[in-house]
């Protein structure tokens, strides 16, 4: 994880999450406000890395990952619905980890990935448009998963980009694709 990533402390209370220090990222919604009310939690994502919120049904909120216990006992004390929902991100990333994979694995990232509203050829636009921020795990090494988190913190991050990220992210949350919402165990 990034220096950005050590750097920052989050305060678990009984119907907020707060950020003392600030959040991750500068053009996030809750970057100058600094928190976060469990109302406006719409779900909670405990197998991204690290863990995440959906905000306002419109943002993904990176956690630590340290945190994953109380996140989990926060979620059920507010009645926040705890989700395994499919990464996109971590899927459109694959290419650019260490690791080698099977056609027959590649081919079927391609069909989840268009399952969840992503066609081959919008992915090959997308991988091809971070290709060079990605191309940062030839110094990092990355073998295991690379995802969300990985491309804000490593890209030079504008609103825009921000944004579009996002936007890629709740692609599946946004047209709730059911098959690939697996609710976590309780």
């Amino acid at each position: 994880m990034s220096t950005t990533y050590d750097n920052i402390s989050i305060e678990f209370k009984k119907k907020e999450l707060l950020f003392p220090k600030g959040y991750y990222f500068k053009y996030s919604s809750i970057h100058k406000s600094r928190k976060i009310e469990a109302k406006d939690i719409s779900e909670i994502n405990l197998n991204t890395i690290p863990p995440s919120l959906v905000y306002k049904d419109q943002e993904v909120i990176f956690l630590k990952s340290e945190s994953t216990t109380i996140l989990e006992k926060f979620a059920k004390e507010n009645n926040i619905p705890l989700r395994n929902r499919f990464d996109i991100w971590e899927h459109i990333c694959r290419p650019f980890l260490d690791t080698a994979f099977e056609e027959t694995e590649k081919i079927a990232a391609i069909k989840k990935l268009s399952k969840n509203g992503i066609s081959k050829i919008e992915l090959q636009i997308i991988q091809k448009k971070i290709a060079k921020t990605m191309f940062l795990n030839c110094i990092v090494w990355e073998w295991v998963y690379l995802g969300l988190f990985d491309y804000l913190d490593w890209t030079f991050l504008t609103k825009k980009k921000y944004w579009w990220a996002m936007e890629l992210a709740l692609h599946n949350y946004k047209n709730t694709f059911t098959e690939d919402i697996v609710p976590t165990k309780e």
